[in-house]
């Protein structure tokens, strides 16, 4: 027989894994009726964000953004339309945010005490010369909107503000990718009528 304490901490392990790093504040109009609707037209992006330098990030982001948001919203049940006059909702989304370059404030796990340090036998100060380490931290909000194609109300909206501390381009783009399926992973599934 297993012990319950045995299977409680398997239970802890398992949910811990799906837990979501980030936490999505979602709108929905009570009016809207997202779940009964069928198809959507996707209408792009707006980046609006120095979160990334090089060429052709913002593109990158865009072509992997629509990717995971499309296929969140298929898996869901809802149908792509090529044609958006046709779609019952226009999905669209926007990253913001900003970057910045701070001197990292890194604290060693049992460093000596100040007394240890500065006595005349203590351990011997950094060189003048020497600089402190810099890091790169981007803030910024992914945005999901999705809108009425008749009226252009929103009629659901999904997003997370997030610190990335990642100091590359490509990881910046696959911390908003993931955001960006996060946020679309709470979009309704599709009611099929009975």
């Amino acid at each position: 027989m297993i012990p319950a304490r045995l299977l409680a901490v398997a239970a802890l392990a398992l949910s811990a894994g799906c837990v979501s790093p980030w936490t999505v504040d979602h709108f929905e109009a009570p009016e809207a009726d997202v779940a009964g609707r069928s198809s959507f037209a996707w209408t792009g992006g707006d980046i609006v964000a120095p979160l990334a330098q090089g060429p052709g990030v913002p593109a990158e982001i865009e072509s992997r953004v629509r990717a995971v948001v499309i296929g969140e919203l298929v898996r869901k049940g809802y149908v792509e339309s090529p044609d958006r006059a046709r779609a019952d909702m226009l999905v669209s989304f926007q990253v913001a945010g900003s970057r910045q370059t701070v001197v990292a404030d890194e604290r060693r796990v049992g460093a000596p005490s100040p007394n240890q340090v500065l006595t005349p036998g203590g351990m011997p100060q950094p060189a003048a010369s020497e600089l402190p380490r810099v890091q790169t931290i981007r803030e910024g909000t992914v945005i999901v909107f999705v809108e009425d194609p008749a009226s252009g109300k929103l009629v659901w909206r999904g997003s997370v503000a997030a610190e990335g501390r990642t100091s590359s381009d490509e990881g910046t783009i696959r911390q908003i990718t993931d955001i960006a399926r996060h946020i679309a992973q709470e979009f309704p599934a599709r009611r099929v009528a009975p």
